[in-house]
């Protein structure tokens, strides 16, 4: 263990590390912890590319994705000097990013490191937030400070956890991300991970009941969907933990407050006639009323954002935010990574089970390249999918004691 421990300070790992709180969706620079953002990006590239030169490691990024990658650097610079929008150098510049960390991922014998260390902060974010979650249920722990998130909202600060979403008696767990579907989102992310390459079943079982904490439905549903895929052939196994779930969500729902944010959510409105916990059909009509205006290119990101939202209201945080900036053409190239790993998925069908996953908690959350979780996460996805169906690397399974 205390070996396990101290790998994580090797130069290697802090540098993953840094790439996954160095800006969103992490909030230590919004609780003053690290410098702004942007600051931390140009830092995280300039000690990237600078590792990989030293390294100058087994081999470079394989053609397809290297190809697939400047496709998309090359549209967004269009796309820049088109509409005079700096958020497309911004784009570009975190897909260069990526493409430096992907590189620095193959430097390496154990090409999982990234991995692993992605996999470790989201069980301990999941497992800390959790145990802060009981403890807030039990009146023994209250915030320690509170921060603005960058939506202006309040965010409070557990000490074990944050979260901007605080009720009666209870709360919601964001782990050290700006909002609780966050850390579901990404928390699936991890379980994809560990599934389809690291193969551990107690870091499964942890994400998989640790991320009930942050009472996220679409990770209910994308978790639903995962143990119906991937254990279609253990059917007394996926009926065993479906009724594992139910029975902690019913001990949750004890509380009123929590019953009223997890089945309080799905009851009709009977005077509008929607879902009471549908936040996002409103934002997908005002999203696809601006793509009627420009279908084909779309009407700029920061003019969608900075102009258009001024008149229409919140236009983000759904499917067609995407549709609306980029048009059809932008769509495209933003979705050409999931078109591979769509036909990388025609080779070995855990890959196709994994984008079918993914494109449902997108739709809540549309792929950008503006901030470097996106493409990181889907970029080493689809390296070491890609490098598993080429049998290019032996794809070690971790045995579960």
């Amino acid at each position: 263990m205390l070996k396990f421990i101290t790998t994580y300070f090797k130069y290697k790992y802090l540098l993953y590390f840094f790439a996954l709180i160095a800006g969103y969706p992490c909030v230590f620079y919004l609780m003053g912890w690290l410098p702004h953002y942007t600051v931390n990006y140009v830092i995280l590239f300039l000690l990237a590319g600078a590792a990989v030169l030293i390294k100058n490691g087994y081999g470079g990024v394989p053609k397809p994705i290297a190809i697939i990658l400047i496709i998309q650097i090359f549209f967004w610079l269009l796309y820049a000097l088109f509409y005079g929008d700096d958020s497309y150098f911004t784009r570009v510049f975190i897909l260069l990013t990526t493409l430096i960390i992907l590189k620095l991922q193959l430097s390496y014998r154990d090409k999982f490191e990234f991995i692993r260390t992605y996999n470790f902060w989201l069980v301990f974010q999941t497992v800390a937030g959790s145990i802060g979650f009981v403890l807030v249920l039990m009146g023994l722990l209250e915030p320690l400070s509170q921060f603005i998130e960058m939506d202006g909202r309040p965010g409070y600060f557990y000490g074990l956890f944050t979260t901007n979403s605080v009720f009666d008696g209870f709360l919601r767990n964001a782990g050290f991300y700006d909002e609780p579907g966050n850390l579901a989102n990404w928390g699936v992310f991890a379980l994809l991970f560990n599934k389809l390459f690291i193969k551990n079943k107690k870091i499964e079982y942890l994400l998989l009941f640790g991320l009930i904490s942050t009472l996220s439905l679409a990770y209910f549903m994308q978790v639903t969907l995962y143990l119906i895929l991937f254990y279609k052939n253990q059917r007394k196994k996926v009926l065993l933990l479906i009724i594992s779930f139910i029975l902690f969500l019913m001990v949750l729902s004890i509380n009123e407050g929590i019953d009223a944010a997890i089945l309080g959510r799905l009851v009709v409105n009977e005077q509008t006639g929607s879902i009471v916990g549908d936040n996002r059909s409103e934002l997908l009509v005002r999203c696809w009323r601006v793509f009627k205006t420009s279908p084909l290119i779309g009407v700029g990101a920061n003019n969608l954002v900075n102009v258009v939202s001024a008149n229409v209201g919140f236009v983000g945080a759904n499917y067609f935010f995407n549709w609306a900036s980029d048009g059809l053409l932008g769509v495209f190239i933003t979705y050409i990574p999931f078109l591979f790993l769509l036909k990388l998925g025609q080779r070995k069908r855990q890959y196709r089970y994994a984008l079918i996953i993914i494109l449902l908690g997108n739709l809540g959350r549309p792929y950008v390249d503006t901030q470097l979780m996106y493409p990181l996460t889907l970029y080493t996805l689809l390296l070491f999918a890609y490098l598993d169906v080429k049998n290019k690397i032996l794809i070690k399974v971790s045995k579960s004691k």
